[in-house]
C-alpha cells in the first residue's frame, strides 16, 4: 500500500488512523537554510574538490522561521506524529545537531522512550575551503519507540549494530534536485532494523521520496506526506518508478 498526499503535515495526519503506523521515518526542516547563498566550486584549483554542481546552502523558504515559530512547529508536528504510531512503534527523526536534544524534552510527554541519537557519517562531507573548522561530515537523528513495552529490532551481526552508519552524500550524488536528499542506503538501513515486512511507515516531509522508495524495496506499506508541489511531483514520479521495478503499481 502506498498513499501520498500533498498539503501541509499539520492537517493531512489528522486524517491518518491514531496509533495505525509501525514506524515514522522522516527528515523535517532543520530550520538552517542560508538565504541566497551558494558557493561556486567549478574553478576550483584542486580536482578533489572541484565540481559543476554548486553547493546551496538556500534549501527554500520551508527551512527558514522565525526561531520561535519554529520550535512551535517542531512541538506541533511531533505530537501530531507520535499519537499515529502504535505501541512499540518507532520514531526516527534526522535533526541539526544543535537542538536534536529537543525531541527528548519532547519525548516523555508524548509517550515516547529516547532510546538513541545515531549519527550519519558522510564519507564524502563538503571540503573546509577557508580550513577554520572540522568538516561538516554528520547529521543526527533521533530515535525513539511508544510505550514502555518491546519495540521492532532487528540485531544483525554486531559490526553492523553501531549507532552509526556510513554512506556518500546524496545530496551530492543525487538523484532528484531536493537540496536535502538523503541516500536510499540510509533509510533502508534503518528500516531493516526497526521495521518487517508488511509494516507501514510514515513520512511527514517525503521531500523527494527516499523512504517511499527504500519502503517499496523492502516490502514495507508507506504514507508519505510533502507540502511543496514540486517536490511532490518528484517523490511521487520516483517513488511510482521504484513500484513499477517492484510490481507495485
Amino acid at each position: 500500500m502506498i498513499r501520498l498526499l500533498n498539503g501541509d503535515c499539520l492537517d493531512l495526519l489528522d486524517e491518518i488512523e491514531d496509533e495505525s503506523i509501525d514506524c515514522i521515518l522522516t527528515d523535517p526542516p532543520y530550520n538552517i537554510s542560508q538565504c541566497g547563498k551558494t558557493f561556486n566550486r567549478s574553478k576550483l584549483s584542486s580536482p578533489t574538490v572541484r565540481r559543476e554542481k554548486a553547493i546551496n546552502y538556500d534549501f527554500g523558504i520551508w527551512d527558514r522561521m522565525e526561531r520561535d515559530d519554529f520550535l512551535l512547529f517542531t512541538k506541533a508536528w511531533f505530537e501530531k506524529a507520535c499519537k499515529k504510531l502504535k505501541i512499540g512503534g518507532t520514531i526516527i527523526s534526522f535533526f541539526s545537531k544543535e537542538d536534536i536534544s529537543v525531541f527528548h524534552w519532547m519525548s516523555e510527554r508524548n509517550n515516547i522512550k529516547t532510546r538513541t541519537i545515531f549519527c550519519w557519517h558522510k564519507s564524502n562531507p563538503v571540503p573546509q575551503f577557508r580550513k577554520v573548522n572540522y568538516l561538516s561530515a554528520t547529521e543526527f537523528a533521533y530515535i525513539g519507540s511508544k510505550g514502555d513495552q518491546g519495540w521492532t529490532f532487528n540485531f544483525g551481526y554486531q559490526k553492523d549494530m553501531h549507532n552509526f552508519y556510513e554512506t556518500p552524500n546524496g545530496s551530492i550524488y543525487s538523484v532528484t534536485d531536493h537540496p536535502t536528499e538523503k541516500p536510499v542506503q540510509l533509510m533502508r538501513h534503518l528500516l531493516e532494523i526497526h521495521t518487517n515486512e508488511g509494516d507501514t511507515v510514515l513520512d511527514p516531509f517525503m521531500g523527494s521520496g527516499t523512504t517511499g522508495v527504500g519502503c517499496q524495496q523492502l516490502g514495507r506499506n508507506f504514507i508519505g506526506i510533502e507540502k511543496d508541489e514540486h517536490y511532490f511531483q518528484v517523490a511521487k514520479n520516483r517513488i511510482e518508478n521504484e513500484g513499477k521495478k517492484e510490481n507495485l503499481f
